[in-house]
């Protein structure tokens, strides 16, 4: 039953990532409909040994990524992902996810080097893995794929109506919930396996 469950879970935050990636805004239903079989994998789960240690760690992780400024949907996303059971004792599953997100986010560096090594912007060694070089045109297109200036709180930002050099440097807003689906992927395999 926990591993359809989590399958169900993984289709959810599929199309929770899909959604993030396309328009950068979840449906308020996809999110509730996380917490169904999260709710459920809790019910089925909360007396085994060291159960407790996954909700709370995934509340204080959700807790310090809202207050980093990351989106309402990542922080609810990672809280109810954290209501499932740990793949292994001393495990908890917010870790196994946190460490899965590595792989995805190590890859978005490496494109996001690769496509900055071939555009105008002077950028230190470390932007060239962190932001992004954009044209006027493709960032007031992007919204808030990309991400100028000095942002503590993405719920707050607003796009730049008007932007006067031709190639700018931004931050390159890709949703962390895209990262969350690809580290919760990792822990439905070791669940599968271990």
């Amino acid at each position: 039953m926990i591993k359809a469950l989590i399958l169900a879970e993984l289709v959810l935050l599929s199309i929770a990532a899909r959604q993030d990636l396309k328009t950068r805004e979840i449906d308020v239903w996809i999110i509730l409909a996380m917490y169904l079989p999260a709710a459920l994998a809790a019910y089925l789960s909360w007396t085994a040994p060291l159960y407790l240690m996954s909700p709370v760690l995934g509340a204080m992780l959700a807790l310090a990524m809202r207050a980093m400024g990351a989106g309402y949907a990542d922080s609810l996303a990672l809280l109810a992902i954290s209501l499932f059971p740990p793949p292994a004792p001393y495990f908890p599953t917010p870790a196994v996810v946190v460490m899965g997100t590595a792989f995805s986010i190590v890859g978005t560096m490496l494109w996001l080097y690769y496509l900055n090594s071939r555009r105008p912007c002077r950028m230190t060694p470390l932007q060239r893995l962190t932001h992004v070089c954009v044209s006027r045109d493709e960032l007031l297109r992007g919204g808030v794929k990309y991400i100028v200036g000095d942002v503590h709180d993405l719920e707050k930002y607003r796009p730049p109506a008007d932007v006067d050099e031709e190639y700018v440097v931004a931050k390159y807003g890709l949703p962390y919930l895209a990262h969350l689906a690809v580290g919760f992927a990792i822990y439905t395999a070791l669940s599968f396996i271990l």
